[in-house]
């Protein structure tokens, strides 16, 4: 029987791979022991009982040093954020498998790179991949984020770290496709970096496999990763299953472990997660990832007379969650014993144990790199602080910036997306710093553009932020630093290899038509009714929209059947009776013209969200409108289309009335707006990603949006030429030869410290309930003056009586 046995890491290569850190970060020599190997594995024993606990971290995005604002401490040596960290994850960790009388297993469900400053790393001594072997991870997967760089990229970060620190912890990625790509290739295959499925025999002879799958979901975030592909879950269970059963009877694992980067919702009720579990049986638990949602306890779906527990710690290392289960050997079944989902603070620390702390060798390794990048981004930061000091890290990476006025967070989380201040101020500072930059150029050449003909002097009219690239939140009346700043927008890197400074997606120039600039308005309100992950909401600079009063209706009609669909469907699945009957009534509608639905509808909640959706007084075109929605779903997965997604696109586009724009320096979006002429195009600044992810939009909504190289001609932008991409590159200093890139993060530490002062004020104010919106800040209300309020209390209003309903 083929078994894949985790070997023991020596002694010698555990100091060596600590002294090539530590001697690269900060030039001194240092030998800390990385601490003992697995215990060999023991005799197999079928025939008995036994105990398992399984922890999980997942999309780390190398917080290294926490997920909130990092300020120094009172030596002003080194800082860590008050939640999260590597070393409070070690010290966590260390104290259960010290504590515990039995096996304890240690996974991560991607994305441990991508998010933070410690990302610089990754080209020579990754430290997200040294914290995973620092840790003794029994078993990881890949996320998206691990394809920012491209497979390329990942090849690169994977061959540095088994050059530096002897990396050796299995890589489990189960549905993923090479497609001809010869970097990876070397690293995937059996007793390589990346395996297909792994088998591990604990010290009591249980033995576990393991699976990672990258979800549908997650997959479409990665443009990068092609020709690399993964598997869509949804119509590959079969060969999920086949994995599980073999395994099982072929490699007599007792427990089955699926490390899987696709996720729940934020209840853990819904998402490819929970469908996963219940179409496939055998698996014992689902380490749940990619989502960002952490679920407090184990949440259980029951399927066939099987049950899979599912998991999540969250993102950033804020939690980590754990699961304690008990094999049955007699029915080869597991039970729970205890599940929890701790928070990584010194005070949960000190909760578990006296005198349990952070892991002091842990963080002497983050501090070792604080110094490396403090020194390391010296050329950046002697043009951007006047008091820069290599030697001290307040006045470098931990430079105050600014001060806001109220906490910063995205609406990522948020129930339903709505207008968000930390979006709009990202989107503003996209917009306005390029917007200055123009400026200042044209007042270089005395006002006359003619005196530099190749430059486009024309002033960008709008910016968008895509709420996916925002990562992290700014704490309020706290000296931000420039590593809060560089962490709201640090995802993605050039592909210019000669930029000074690589990382961070480069911001483009493009313009639109009128007509698809309202196709950009229309997915706002799609995302806002939860057609779309929260990760395409759009956040818009420059522009404000308004709203067709009837069409607007119409939209919401829509938008309502797919939710109460989608929702009753989710019910019936986990066993509701009235859902499975409302559905039943819902099935003859087109015989019927309803009656079924209408004699259920006075007992039977689901069937008369069905009836009257937003408008309980126009029931026939409810009726009408419920039939569309369902015939396009049954349509999609029966053929795997998206004729859904497109009538939805198409309903909101028909909803976005007059699109005015806000004056070239109005930079937050407060002053008067004029209405945008339909006959020219209007200029926009965007990101890589965007760019890059446009074929995902028409590839789900089956609509394109067509950005131009320039205000006339025909020359267009797209993933497929990335030349001409690049030659529209937004340059930081377009006075010098070459072009500078401005990054996205860039535009946001500038508009901070220079566009508003330091001072982020209640103008940009916002909460993440959606019904507070007359509340929030001038420059969030201002650009969002026609925010369908009603239509959207209506909806939410709608989903939360079938939330709550049996």
């Amino acid at each position: 029987m083929a078994t894949s046995l985790v070997h023991s890491i020596s002694e010698s290569s555990r100091r060596r791979s600590l002294i090539a850190l530590l001697a690269l970060a900060c030039g001194f020599l240092a030998s800390v022991p990385v601490g003992a190997g697995q215990p060999a594995g023991g005799e197999r024993d079928h025939q008995r009982d036994a105990k398992i606990t399984i922890l999980q971290t997942t999309d780390l995005h190398d917080h290294a040093n926490g997920a909130s604002h990092v300020g120094l401490d009172v030596d002003h040596l080194t800082g860590r954020g008050t939640t999260g960290a590597y070393a409070r994850i070690a010290s966590y960790v260390n104290y259960v498998r010290a504590s515990a009388d039995h096996p304890v297993v240690l996974v991560d469900s991607g994305d441990w790179t991508m998010g933070t400053l410690y990302d610089l790393t990754l080209g020579t001594q990754p430290l997200a991949l040294y914290f995973l072997k620092y840790m003794r991870y029994d078993c990881v997967t890949l996320g998206n984020h691990e394809f920012d760089y491209t497979p390329k990229g990942l090849a690169q970060i994977l061959g540095s770290a088994q050059r530096a620190f002897d990396f050796e912890i299995p890589i489990v990625a189960s549905n993923m496709d090479l497609g001809g790509n010869a970097d990876l290739a070397p690293f995937v295959g059996e007793d390589k970096a990346i395996q297909t499925v792994r088998v591990e025999e604990l010290e009591d002879g249980l033995t576990v496999g393991y699976i990672g799958l990258m979800g549908e979901g997650a997959a479409k975030d990665a443009p990068g990763s092609a020709p690399v592909n993964f598997a869509p879950l949804s119509s590959h269970y079969a060969a999920i299953q086949a994995l599980v059963d073999r395994l099982h009877n072929e490699e007599e694992v007792q427990i089955v472990i699926v490390l899987s980067h696709a996720g729940t919702d934020a209840t853990g009720d819904s998402g490819e997660d929970i469908e996963l579990a219940r179409h496939v049986k055998g698996i014992n638990v689902i380490a749940s990832g990619h989502t960002h949602t952490p679920l407090a306890s184990s949440h259980t779906v029951t399927s066939g007379g099987w049950n899979t527990q599912i998991i999540d710690a969250g993102a950033y290392g804020t939690n980590v969650a754990r699961i304690d289960l008990t094999y049955h050997a007699a029915s080869g079944t597991t039970t729970v014993d205890a599940s929890s989902n701790l928070a990584m603070t010194d005070a949960t620390l000190s909760a578990i144990g006296p005198g349990l702390v952070p892991d002091a060798r842990i963080a002497a390794v983050v501090g070792a790199v604080d110094q490396q990048l403090n020194a390391q981004l010296a050329p950046f930061f002697r043009q951007t602080f006047p008091d820069y000091d290599p030697a001290k890290l307040g006045k470098g990476i931990y430079h105050p910036v600014g001060v806001a006025a109220q906490l910063m967070a995205s609406n990522s989380t948020s129930p339903l997306p709505a207008p968000n201040g930390l979006g709009d101020l990202a989107a503003d500072a996209v917009r306005s710093v390029p917007n200055a930059i123009i400026a200042q150029t044209l007042a270089a050449v005395g006002g006359h553009p003619a005196n530099f003909p190749s430059y486009d002097f024309t002033p960008f009219q709008v910016a968008v932020v895509a709420t996916g690239v925002l990562r992290g939140r700014l704490e309020a009346g706290v000296p931000l630093s420039f590593a809060d700043i560089y962490g709201i927008l640090p995802l993605g890197i050039s592909p210019d290899s000669s930029q000074a400074l690589p990382i961070g997606y480069p911001l483009i120039s493009s313009y639109l038509d009128l007509a698809d600039l309202r196709k950009v308005c229309a997915l706002q309100l799609v995302v806002q009714t939860k057609l779309a992950s929260p990760e395409y909401y759009l956040n818009i600079s420059g522009i404000r929209y308004s709203l067709n009063a009837t069409a607007s209706n119409t939209y919401f009609r829509y938008a309502t059947a797919a939710a109460v669909l989608q929702l009753t469907s989710q019910k019936a699945n986990a066993g509701s009776t009235a859902a499975l009957q409302a559905l039943g009534a819902l099935a003859s509608l087109g015989t019927d013209h309803g009656a079924a639905l209408l004699a259920a509808s006075p007992s039977n909640v689901y069937a008369a969200a069905m009836v009257t959706l937003n408008d309980a007084t126009q029931i026939a075109l409810n009726l009408a409108a419920l039939g569309q929605v369902a015939a396009a779903a049954a349509s999609d997965r029966a053929l795997g289309t998206t004729t859904l997604s497109a009538l939805m696109l198409t309903k909101a586009v028909a909803a976005i009335d007059t699109v005015a724009g806000f004056a070239p320096g109005d930079a937050a979006n407060t002053g008067p707006a004029t209405v945008l002429s339909a006959t020219n195009r209007v200029r926009l600044a965007v990101d890589l990603y965007a760019v890059l992810l446009l074929g995902a939009v028409q590839a789900q909504f089956g609509v394109t949006i067509t950005p131009y190289q320039s205000a006339a001609g025909a020359a267009t932008l797209s993933a497929a030429d990335l030349p001409a991409v690049l030659a529209n590159r937004i340059d930081a200093a377009p006075a010098t030869a070459g072009i500078q890139e401005l990054k996205e993060w860039m535009a946001l530490l500038s508009y901070v410290g220079t566009g508003l002062g330091g001072q982020i004020t209640s103008e940009y104010a916002s909460t993440s309930i959606f019904v507070q919106f007359p509340s929030f800040g001038a420059a969030v209300l201002d650009r969002n003056a026609t925010y369908p309020i009603l239509g959207i209390g209506q909806f939410a209003a709608t989903l939360g009586a079938l939330q709550a309903a049996p």
